[in-house]
């Protein structure tokens, strides 16, 4: 049986508890470390992550959970410098004709 995949964001995470809970469209999903890829680290608020669910005792609990984007402040600031590079050099393109 296939298991579907979710989307969400880490929308707190407890480190000395060692649980947390997934923001997701159709609600919070709880998340315990063990679920979590350990050799990337801890999660961080607003990480991406994709998770399979299972329930548990009544409720949901997301497993098998992997970063979709393990930096995404990073990523964004790439992004941009990458758009502006791109802008500067169209620019300088232009003047150059």
């Amino acid at each position: 049986m296939k298991q579907d995949f979710y989307q969400g964001k880490v929308k707190q995470y407890n480190p000395d508890k060692g649980f947390g809970f997934i923001g997701t469209t159709e609600g919070d999903v709880f998340f315990h470390i063990s679920d979590f890829p350990a050799e990337e680290g801890e999660p961080k608020r607003n990480e991406k992550v994709k998770f399979a669910v299972v329930e548990n005792q009544g409720k949901f609990k997301a497993i098998q959970i992997e970063r979709i984007d393990p930096n995404p402040a990073k990523t964004k600031k790439t992004q941009i410098s990458n758009h502006n590079k791109a802008i500067t050099s169209e620019l300088l393109s232009n003047f150059r004709r």
